[in-house]
């Protein structure tokens, strides 16, 4: 893409992202489409799709079954940075 992009629009997209930041959407879409691709790559798995790896719109198959309770997603979220999460003394 940036072979075929002039100094001048190079310039453009600059101003325009400075301007407007990766939303959220967007970044998640790249990830997302990314993972479906080695995925594809590594299993060859014809089910998989990129709305499998989307975490902001998950499928239709995963949803309101599974909602999680407090206990589990501070759980969750002690793993993901493998620090100790700290609530309120009781």
């Amino acid at each position: 893409m940036l072979a075929g992009m002039t100094s001048s629009e190079m310039g453009d997209w600059h101003l325009f992202y400075r301007e407007r930041f990766f939303q959220d959407a967007q970044l998640d879409a790249h990830f997302s489409t990314l993972l479906y691709t080695i995925s594809t790559f590594l299993y060859r798995d014809p089910d998989i799709t990129p709305a499998d790896f989307s975490l902001l719109s998950p499928s239709a198959g995963a949803g309101t079954d599974n909602e999680q309770d407090d206990d589990a997603l501070m759980l969750a979220a002690e793993g993901i940075t493998g620090g100790t999460r700290y609530g309120p003394a009781d």
